[in-house]
């Protein structure tokens, strides 16, 4: 497998590179890796790391012929995971690689940021809690990641694809990669919005117009929404995809799109890695970040580079009440 291959129009190609753990059972992130790497028209490669913590740091030395034995049935069990899963003449790329396994993949990847690399999330990375490996590669990486939690239950295709919108440009940028995915596997979207329940000063004793304020920007809030969610469903609808938006008000954001993704049955997430509040010295914005540990269905979480443009999806529209919020409400 050649990092700097080459597309025909000169770009490198993008590759979907799938980490295999053999320490544990990770051929579930297969069958979705190679959905998405069908739908972007990228390679699909198959990467092992050999660990060489445990040697290293005790400092004693590791036997040659050990680790020739090692490295030697890690290459014939990755092989024989890549035949399982090739399809037809494809012929699928393997990678050994050696060393600490969040250094190795984020190096297998530097210089490629079209790269999408995908981990399993085991049980015991669930809730506040993410094993170190998959954490410093969200940490330290550039990339974009498809997360598959182990013990979910293996699709054949993607039918309904789930796209948190916060109303930013950053959020809008995913449309592209959903779009293309939802064309590949012929899948419905679902764009929804979640409102923030509103937050009045609690210095001093409450007024008697508070309830009613609050009931009023809840109100203003989800009719923007609908606005903005009802013109990118048009567009699309107008390109011949399937979607429908999905406005979910009151409480805390995270919480209420964790509850969608269980309510819609979806069994794909797309979330940009940073939404209209997000920092860029921050790996994950708030959101992405709670959704990324919690979600039980397939995620993909896409980056983009700092010189990305922040365009919103509607910035080059000139009729009005298509560009902001403020607009829309008008």
């Amino acid at each position: 497998m050649q990092d700097d291959s080459i597309a025909a129009n000169g770009r490198k190609t993008p590759r979907v590179l799938v980490c295999i753990d053999l320490a544990r059972e990770t051929q579930e992130i297969i069958p979705p890796a190679k959905m998405i790497a069908r739908a972007l028209n990228a390679e699909l490669a198959f990467v092992h790391v050999i660990e060489t913590r445990g040697g290293t740091e005790s400092g004693s030395r590791i036997d040659p012929v050990e680790w020739d034995i090692m490295r030697r049935e890690a290459k014939a069990h990755i092989t024989r995971i890549a035949e399982e899963h090739t399809e037809g003449d494809e012929a699928l790329a393997i990678r050994l690689l050696e060393g600490r396994s969040a250094e190795q993949i984020c190096a297998a990847m530097a210089g490629r940021p079209q790269d999408i690399a995908v981990l399993s999330r085991g049980h015991e990375d669930s809730s506040t809690h993410i094993g170190e490996t998959l954490r410093q590669i969200l940490d330290c990486g550039v990339n974009s990641l498809l997360l598959v939690p182990v013990g979910a239950e293996p699709k054949r295709g993607f039918s309904k694809i789930l796209v948190p919108l916060d109303c930013s440009g950053r959020s809008e940028r995913v449309l592209p990669v959903v779009e293309k995915i939802a064309r590949s596997e012929n899948a419905e979207m679902v764009l929804v919005h979640a409102i923030p329940e509103p937050v009045l000063s609690g210095a001093g004793t409450g007024e008697p117009n508070d309830m009613e304020l609050k009931a009023q920007v809840n109100q203003r809030n989800k009719r923007v929404a609908e606005t903005y969610l009802d013109q990118l469903c048009g567009r699309m609808r107008a390109d011949g995809l399937r979607v429908r938006s999905l406005v979910v008000i009151g409480g805390d954001v995270r919480r209420q799109l964790a509850a969608a993704i269980g309510e819609q049955a979806v069994d794909l997430l797309v979330l940009a890695s940073h939404g209209h509040s997000g920092f860029a010295d921050v790996p994950f914005g708030d959101v992405a970040n709670y959704l990324i540990k919690s979600s039980n269905v397939p995620t993909l979480v896409i980056r983009f580079g700092t010189n990305a443009s922040e365009g919103h999806a509607f910035s080059g529209a000139r009729s009005k009440g298509a560009r902001g919020l403020g607009t829309l409400a008008q």
